[in-house]
């Protein structure tokens, strides 16, 4: 689902359960560039389609995280109470992401394996920083 469908009023714990979806389609279009990244040969369409995922999943992962919508929806969630008691913090670690996920995608337009490999080191940073302090491991 879409943010647009989180507007519409999903429930906390299906918004829950469509945050951890989105996520894990985040991580294999990550995956996907990360082990291009690694190899150092980029497949530029199977690299742009999965920076292109990333992207549009960082302009929406704002609308992700509705009040009640964490472990206490009743849906498996590995979100800490910190996403809602430190929104300002939460929302600066979002825009990191969004911003390098953008960074990303013009790296894989280039076509510059190293470009992509040096984004994909700062896209996984934004990643861990925001695991590290608002995800339950």
């Amino acid at each position: 689902m879409t943010g647009a469908a989180l507007a519409q009023g999903l429930t906390p714990k299906a918004a829950a359960e469509n945050r951890v979806n989105r996520y894990r389609e985040v991580g294999a279009a990550f995956k996907t560039i990360n082990d291009q990244a690694k190899s150092g040969t980029l497949i530029k369409m199977t690299a742009r389609i999965a920076a292109r995922t990333i992207s549009a999943a960082a302009r929406d992962q704002y609308q992700w995280f509705p009040a009640g919508s964490g472990p206490e929806s009743g849906a498996k969630t590995k979100a800490k109470t910190a996403i809602w008691s430190d929104a300002a913090g939460f929302k600066k670690a979002q825009t990191a992401f969004a911003q390098q996920s953008d960074l990303m995608t013009k790296a894989v337009e280039t076509g510059n394996i190293s470009a992509v490999q040096t984004r994909a080191k700062l896209l996984g940073a934004t990643c861990s920083a925001c695991h590290r302090n608002f995800r339950e491991e």
